[in-house]
């Protein structure tokens, strides 16, 4: 969510560095709220309530804000799937290979890094633009509550029930959980 709301907050500069700018101001954003995260000790229930919270705040934030569509359609060519083939995969290896270069206590940090999210911000800042950019990031928290839920599931279902039904009622959860958060957030009009 860092992440986001610090690529968010980037795309207002424009300019010559924009993108690079998003991307130091984004990763900054995720690695100091992950530093201060490091040290706050987990609680099986209240943390998934925090982090739920901040996300229904931040999904009411984002609603008020304007969607922009994609105005031009560009050719997709082998050659730009193969570049963003190679960017995701290179981002994906850095990221997951940090942990090997910091102390442990704080390599967890990386394993909730938006290693997919990512490049797509980054395909779709340079190949479209800014505003089409913060689209993607003013729907990202709606449904990203539902992977605390999964995961909060998982957690719980799994020593009970195993891995494969374990899997199976989490992801009911989360679907559930998404539909429910839609519908209560239009009935009080906090989204449209």
């Amino acid at each position: 969510m860092a992440f986001s709301i610090g690529y968010y907050i980037s795309t207002f500069y424009k300019g010559k560095f924009e993108i690079f700018l998003s991307l130091l101001i984004s990763f900054l954003s995720y690695l100091i709220i992950a530093f201060i995260l490091a040290y706050v000790p987990p609680h099986v229930i209240l943390t998934p309530v925090i982090v739920i919270t901040l996300m229904i705040i931040a999904t009411i934030y984002f609603a008020k804000k304007e969607n922009f569509s994609i105005d031009k359609k560009i050719k997709i060519s082998i050659s730009d799937i193969f570049f963003r083939s190679i960017l995701t995969i290179s981002i994906f290896l850095i990221i997951t290979s940090l942990p090997k270069y910091v102390p442990s206590n704080i390599a967890g940090i990386f394993s909730s890094f938006p290693t997919v999210l990512l490049p797509l911000m980054l395909i779709i800042h340079f190949r479209h633009s800014r505003f089409q950019a913060r689209t993607i990031i003013k729907n990202t928290p709606y449904g990203l509550s539902s992977v605390v839920i999964y995961s909060l599931v998982v957690y719980f279902a799994y020593a009970k029930i195993g891995i494969v039904f374990g899997t199976i009622i989490a992801f009911f959860c989360s679907v559930l959980y998404v539909i429910i958060q839609g519908k209560i957030l239009k009935y009080f009009k906090l989204i449209k």
